[in-house]
């Protein structure tokens, strides 16, 4: 499981952001019993949607998330199973490596440069990887 190391105070900033849609979305959707991988998800493309409004330039942080014995899957589950799509793979992996070691609005910005399905699969990928983060800080119960 990934570990956390000391945030940047960018990134530490980006974090209390998105925290603050999840908590709507999930004020908003009380009814509808949706699942938390969902509800962030939603979260991060109302996030991504701020982000790419506001095309403010914003300094690079530190790592997010550090890889632990070496094992950091950066991919969706079906992208890791999909054969011949090595470009994808390779695009999506330096999207979410960039969000999780650099600046998560820039990744965010950089993602919308490609097709949709890279930058879903990039949305799909980072909900996976602040998901337990979401849950350490109890933003996700």
């Amino acid at each position: 499981m990934p570990k956390t190391q000391n945030f940047s105070e960018h990134l530490e900033e980006s974090i209390a952001r998105l925290g603050g849609h999840v908590e709507q979305h999930f004020e908003s959707q009380k009814e509808r019993n949706v699942s938390e991988r969902e509800l962030v998800k939603e979260s991060v493309q109302t996030f991504a949607e701020e982000v790419i409004k506001n095309e403010s330039v914003t300094p690079q942080g530190t790592r997010l998330i550090s890889q632990q014995d070496g094992d950091l899957q950066l991919l969706p589950s079906y992208l890791q199973k999909e054969e011949g799509s090595d470009d994808v793979k390779h695009i999506v992996e330096n999207l979410i490596e960039e969000a999780l070691s650099h600046d998560l609005e820039k990744a965010i910005k950089n993602a919308r440069k490609y097709s949709p399905f890279i930058e879903d699969a990039f949305h799909d990928a980072l909900v996976d990887k602040l998901v337990p983060e979401l849950r350490r800080r109890g933003i996700l119960k």
